[in-house]
């Protein structure tokens, strides 16, 4: 669910690829008639993905495959893809709201990129303050950014319970009962996942920017299925990916806690 959203680095050689931080650049004024031309260091810094390898396994046995009188093995293949998926996305979650290494060492997510529980759910003020701090570094659709907002079950009933929208707004949260993330509200597509990580009764959702976030894959997922001599030439089932995501910029990453 979250692959498509963020910038995705394929084809990744070796244990880790690196990123570059562009900063933001400033012009001068012009003050000298046939003056020298400028030289201003462009200010970057170096993100990291580190890759890591996942696999899954299962053997089953011919004397199954007899007795369900159908071939499970597709079923059992769609179902570690699912997994593999999944861990796509937690992967992803981990490096939005932990710490990204740099060429300075590990950078954490700033307190000023947070949004508190307060003992509340997922309020509309809450939506809207995380769109506010997107708009202070103009990294919103007004300079090109594609906006996500990812939301969990509590998330969904808090929004939907919440008496102060409007009838338009009801109608644009419609999609969030229904899981359609192609429409957009309060200039977030919305994502529902729930691998947000919670400690306590704090659970960590999180809103971010397409180009604040990226997934490297080093191979992307690989399915065997085949004959083990060994264990009675019962069949087994193989897969494997090799994976890892970075937090680009802290600026393009939100974390908006709320209570359960």
């Amino acid at each position: 669910r979250l692959q498509s959203a963020v910038t995705l680095e394929t084809n990744i050689q070796g244990m880790s690829k690196s990123i570059n931080r562009l900063g933001r650049r400033t012009m001068q004024r012009r003050t000298t008639r046939h003056g020298d031309t400028p030289i201003n260091d462009q200010p970057h810094s170096t993100r990291f993905i580190d890759l890591f390898d996942f696999e899954d396994g299962d053997m089953i046995d011919q004397q199954d495959k007899l007795r369900l009188l159908v071939d499970p093995t597709s079923y059992y293949i769609q179902s570690m893809v699912a997994a593999a998926n999944r861990q796509k996305d937690q992967v992803v979650v981990d490096a939005a709201l932990g710490n990204a290494r740099s060429t300075t060492g590990n950078i954490a997510l700033p307190s000023g990129q947070r949004i508190l529980a307060a003992a509340q759910g997922l309020t509309r003020a809450k939506i809207i303050q995380a769109k506010k701090l997107f708009r202070a570094v103009e990294a919103d659709e007004q300079n090109g950014e594609e906006l996500y907002f990812v939301y969990g079950r509590e998330g969904m009933e808090d929004v939907l319970l919440d008496t102060t929208l409007t009838s338009s707004d009801f109608m644009a949260v419609k999609m969030l009962q229904q899981g359609d993330t192609s429409g957009q509200w309060a200039g977030f597509r919305w994502i529902p996942l729930e691998l947000c990580p919670i400690s306590g009764t704090t659970r960590s959702l999180f809103a971010f920017a397409k180009t604040g976030l990226a997934l490297g894959l080093g191979q992307d997922v690989v399915t065997e299925v085949g004959k083990d001599p060994g264990k009675g030439f019962n069949y087994r089932v193989y897969t494997k990916l090799s994976l890892g995501a970075v937090r680009i910029e802290e600026e393009k990453v939100v974390e908006v806690q709320i209570t359960e």
